[in-house]
């Protein structure tokens, strides 16, 4: 049996240097610290997001340094260290490049995705959980290519209504009702 071929990493830097360049930097392969630097900057995005709907509901009491102060500012500082932690992470990947795989369009829909998403975050205090899950999960299913658009905003409102209710009912854990009290 001949022996087994050793599986030579890739060079993560090297891919964007050069190997000869890597080498004499003295660069070693780092893709396990990019990827997890990138996934790093999107639970920062996700925290940013909470703080910042959070700040929204409180009131400086017409001040212009109060209670809410602090959390817009740490959340706008969370909201530009993740998107920059992120970026780093992307670009130590080397995934920037546009392969024949990625298109423009799929650029598109990932910015739809993501806005849906800050949209649903900040609109959920004021619709109610089950109204902005049910616009979240139709617009989502829409990005991606559903056939049936309505049919999409039906299976949202029932996933949206269902998980309300386990919450709510469930394990008592309130999640906002919004004006129609759900």
């Amino acid at each position: 049996m001949p022996p087994k071929k050793r599986n030579r990493p890739i060079n993560v830097r090297g891919d964007l240097v050069g190997e000869e360049d890597a080498e004499q930097l003295h660069v070693e392969d780092d893709r396990t610290q990019a990827l997890a630097t990138m996934v790093f900057g999107l639970v920062l995005l996700a925290l940013s997001v909470v703080v910042l709907v959070q700040a929204v509901r409180l009131d400086n009491g017409g001040n212009a340094v109060g209670p809410a102060t602090v959390p817009w500012v740490l959340g706008g500082s969370l909201l530009v260290v993740g998107v920059l932690t992120t970026v780093r992470g992307r670009r130590d990947m080397g995934v920037w490049e546009v392969s024949e795989h990625t298109s423009g369009q799929d650029w598109k829909r990932l910015g739809l995705l993501l806005a849906a998403l800050v949209v649903f975050a900040i609109v959920v205090p004021f619709l109610g959980y089950v109204v902005s899950g049910t616009l979240l999960y139709g617009v989502t299913a829409i990005a991606l290519g559903a056939p049936h658009r309505s049919q999409m905003f039906a299976v949202g409102f029932s996933v949206s209504a269902v998980v309300w209710l386990l919450f709510d009912v469930g394990i008592g854990i309130s999640l906002p009702a919004g004006p129609w009290g759900f």
